[in-house]
């Protein structure tokens, strides 16, 4: 859910607030482990050098070695079971499928520390930093036992939080190391209740298995609902256990659970289940006499359960804080929190009740592809499997009498990838912040068709999905070219871009997309490129060079030194067509001059900076072009004015239903929370990849993409409104 906050799956509010893992960063502790738990991954695998030791060849010798091991070296527990293919990970983050390369694991459990927990609310500063120290303390000790392993010639990689193939709840639950609990997928220990962070390493080692145990936790869960009354975020079921996926859990809305750590403004993430929770004791002994009766005792559960309500169990203690409550400025310096730090207390007087709680899962057949790139998530259909889930009563009962509708839920892929992964084999700086970089397939193969306007779409990182015009030639595929100009006052995705994108990468792009296509049958085509603007227009000089077509064109900007491309144009076999003009040399474009001798199917296209493009279209007006004979294509959002929002009602031509958009949501927004998927890139108005068709309304169109002409049957969903408060729009879906 992380990664798909990232990606933007669940809206711009989330993505921002996850964006360069912000909810970690925010917390000075928590950024100081972050760093290293990002540099250990190096650590977590390897290749063999020796063949297995005959010394490691017995099973039972090996699982208590390993025990010893894992202990000595201040692990909390360990348990090993198993590791089937089910517990695999279908893809891994490439989008490539996992073929389970081990099939043993050893689970083990970190504590998260009961002395700071006892100060904590759970989801206030400490909380993201109790997570990262265990996370980070299984990341070092798992990755020397996977190395030990190796050691002895078998294969082992520990799997952490920050790279991981394998589903450890299932594990950790062959391995006896807990029981599934309310909060649901987090597994109850019955020494630290789910005050835990878990590791596994899987290796092809021979060992001996433990065997999954029955403590009576679930049991206790069923009787008390404490996780869910003081869940913040009210992601945490108050009903029964139901079937998931073919499973039996107490299934949680781990969408609601992410929104809220992410976003929390009043600490770094949360932890308030753990923290409440009436199993999070204090140690072996301390409680013995609970957890003695509540293991055994199955009836005496719900009277436990209001004893640690009136002992108070899971409130604050103030004595046991120890930390600052610093929170991540601006300016990169930490500072005292911004807004007020949580400091809840137990919430004993809320009635919670199941019927009333509005929840959403996504089981297999909802589940996004596995590919880098944005699936944005149908919560509506969501809280219908939700709705739809039954007891592991009603489930038994279908499988008797056959009626298995509905009953599993297959992950399937539809279509081909949305992405395709590329190697930078060129980076090439050509003037002051401007490079050039090509890509070819990794395996050599012909990249896909594409023709001259089209842009792809380049994942520089999770939350920086950029477009970028192709430059190249349209009939060479062995190759895709781009320019790339580093914006140091944008918004950062350019500056990371030629940070990072050096030869030899390997990364992720879409398949060309042309909302700027070329019209071949002009009678002359004048290409005006204004800056970096110039990329498209290569890929169009290319075309019509090749097809014998009458064109010109027009390259402006400031200065030499900050023009790419120049030499490329130089040796191009249309170099003829080409006209500089640039400023420092006095030999600014005479706009009205260039486009002043206008015939009747001229076109005309430009791209470049707003102002410059908006001379071009205003020369070309005055000189007699039509509305469907100028093509623009942004780059950026030019300036724009400051529009009112008002609430409208947006109405879908196919169905009659109507759906009320409030002022501070845009149509798209709405669109996809009512389970209508509408592609969403830039939200800005200028990429056109959510346009629709219009069938009636006054609209308010606030995009840079369409013309004229278009906006009277097409609308851009990101941006455009209605025209007046309350007003309707109806569209073609």
């Amino acid at each position: 859910m992380f990664a798909r906050s990232l990606f933007g799956d669940m809206g711009k509010k989330n993505q921002q607030a996850a964006t360069n893992g912000q909810y970690v960063r925010k917390s000075a502790p928590s950024m100081a482990q972050r760093r290293a738990l990002g540099a250990f991954v190096l650590l977590q695998d390897g290749n063999l050098e020796k063949p297995p030791a005959s010394s490691a060849s017995d099973p039972q010798t090996n699982a208590d070695n390993l025990k010893a091991l894992s202990y000595f070296l201040g692990i909390d527990a360990v348990g090993i079971s198993r590791c089937p293919e089910w517990t695999w990970y279908s893809h891994d983050a490439t989008g490539a499928a996992i073929d389970p390369p081990h099939d043993q694991a050893i689970s083990m459990v970190i504590d998260q520390g009961y002395e700071t927990m006892e100060g904590a609310t759970g989801d206030d500063w400490i909380a993201v930093s109790q997570s990262m120290r265990a996370y980070l303390r299984f990341s070092i000790l798992g990755s020397v036992v996977a190395r030990q392993i190796r050691n002895l010639g078998y294969e082992a990689k520990a799997h952490t939080v920050m790279d991981g193939e394998v589903l450890q709840p299932p594990l950790l639950l062959l391995s006896g190391l807990g029981e599934v609990s309310r909060i649901g997928e987090v597994i109850l220990n019955p020494f630290l209740g789910p005050r835990l962070k878990s590791g596994v390493v899987t290796t092809t080692m021979p060992v001996a298995h433990d065997k999954p145990i029955s403590f009576g936790l679930q049991n206790f869960c069923e009787n008390c609902n404490k996780c869910a009354r003081e869940c913040p975020s009210g992601a945490i079921t108050a009903g029964p256990k139901l079937m998931f996926n073919g499973y039996e859990i107490w299934k949680s809305d781990s969408q609601k659970c992410t929104t809220y750590r992410i976003t929390n403004q009043s600490g770094a993430m949360c932890g308030r289940c753990m923290k409440t929770c009436p199993w999070n004791l204090e140690g072996i002994f301390a409680e013995a006499p609970f957890r003695w009766a509540a293991m055994n005792m199955p009836k005496a559960a719900p009277i436990l359960a209001k004893l640690d309500d009136m002992a108070g169990n899971g409130g604050r203690n103030p004595v046991k804080k120890w930390w600052w409550d610093l929170e991540l400025a601006e300016d990169g310096a930490y500072r005292p929190a911004s807004h007020p730090v949580s400091d809840r207390d137990l919430q004993k007087d809320l009635d919670l009740k199941y019927e009333d709680q509005t929840l959403a899962v996504y089981p297999a057949n909802l589940a996004p592809h596995p590919w880098p790139f944005p699936f944005p998530m149908d919560r509506e259909k969501g809280i219908e499997a939700y709705q739809a889930l039954i007891t592991a009563e009603q489930y038994k009962a279908r499988l008797k009498t056959g009626d298995t509708d509905g009953l599993a839920h297959e992950f399937r892929i539809d279509g081909d990838a949305p992405v395709i992964r590329v190697e930078i084999v060129k980076a090439e700086p050509m003037a002051d912040g401007v490079t050039k970089y090509e890509f070819a397939s990794v395996d050599g193969t012909p990249l896909p068709v594409w023709e001259a306007g089209a842009h792809i779409d380049i994942v520089v990182a999770p939350e920086y999905l950029r477009q970028y015009s192709l430059s190249g030639d349209p009939s060479d595929r062995s190759r895709y070219q781009i320019g790339v100009l580093r914006e140091d006052q944008g918004r950062g995705g350019s500056q990371l871009l030629h940070r990072i994108f050096t030869e030899g990468r390997k990364i992720f792009i879409s398949k060309p997309i042309n909302h700027f296509p070329l019209t071949e049958t002009a009678g002359r085509t004048y290409l005006m490129g204004g800056g970096i603007g110039i990329t498209p227009m290569i890929a169009m000089a290319h075309r019509l060079h090749a097809s014998g077509a009458d064109f010109k064109m027009h390259y402006s900007c400031s200065s030499r030194s900050g023009a790419g491309f120049l030499q490329d144009l130089e040796t191009m076999p249309w170099s003829d067509r080409v006209h500089l003009h640039i400023s420092a040399e006095g030999s600014r474009a005479d706009l009205d001059s260039i486009l002043g001798d206008y015939k009747p199917n001229d076109h005309v296209y430009t791209c470049g900076p707003d102002r410059y493009m908006t001379s071009v279209i205003e020369a070309a007006e005055r000189s007699g072009f039509k509305d469907g004979e100028c093509h623009v294509e942004y780059f950026s959002v030019p300036e724009t004015p400051d529009h009112e929002n008002h609430p409208f009602v947006l109405r879908l031509a196919r169905s009659g239903t109507e759906i009320e958009v409030p002022a501070d949501r845009t149509a798209a927004d709405v669109l996809n929370e009512n389970g209508i998927n509408v592609d969403v890139k830039c939200s800005d108005g200028i990429c056109g990849v959510c346009k629709c068709g219009l069938t009636s309304g006054d609209v308010e169109h606030r995009d840079f993409v369409l013309s004229k002409k278009q906006r009277a049957s097409s609308i851009i969903l990101c941006q455009s409104r209605a025209a007046e408060a309350g007003g309707i729009v109806e569209v073609d879906l």
